[in-house]
């Protein structure tokens, strides 16, 4: 996912507790709220050494806007996922892919309904999941985790949710809060 010719600042945001994991995320971000689009990496699955899930923040959805509310969609971000250490293609990996192989691959297996359960519920996945065909069950899900995440933050949860050092407002394409 090539963003811009510039140089990307790679962290690592290991999250102390996952039901706080939103908040963690916030205070996290927030100081690079003012940077170029995807131009801080934060490995929030496995390490700085062997990547597997990061994300890219700001995101493009993060702006200014007019009116008392100086912030849109501040913590946007983009979901990066690693195979064998390295960044997946954008075109690899999209959430129609994603769909066409739980639909093909992964449906089928309780083990695997429960680990998405866990996740969607929980935000964490606190056991292996069962070795499907296909794309890689954990990186799967583990993407799947924070696909979910950016859309909470995008579209669900409120700023003062997620204790967010001052407001934003969730902002559709079309500009509609």
């Amino acid at each position: 996912m090539n963003f811009s010719p510039f140089m990307v600042k790679v962290h690592e945001l290991k999250i102390i507790n996952p039901k706080n994991i939103y908040k963690e995320v916030v205070r996290a971000l927030y100081p690079h709220r003012e940077e170029e689009a995807a131009s801080v990496e934060f490995i929030v699955e496995g390490t700085l050494e062997r990547p597997f899930v990061s994300i890219r923040y700001p995101g493009r959805k993060v702006g200014k806007r007019e009116g008392r509310i100086v912030w849109r969609n501040l913590f946007d971000f983009v979901v990066i996922p690693y195979i064998e250490g390295k960044e997946a293609k954008e075109q690899e990996f999209t959430f129609e892919k994603l769909l066409e192989d739980f639909d093909k691959n992964k449906k089928e297996s309780e083990e695997f309904w429960e680990c998405v359960v866990e996740i969607y519920f929980k935000n964490e996945l606190t056991r292996e999941p069962p070795k499907l065909h296909g794309i890689d069950s954990k990186l799967f899900l583990l993407t799947l985790k924070w696909m979910w995440i950016q859309e909470d933050l995008n579209y669900k949860l409120d700023w003062r949710e997620v204790d967010s050092p001052e407001p934003y407002v969730l902002e559709t394409k079309r500009g509609q809060s």
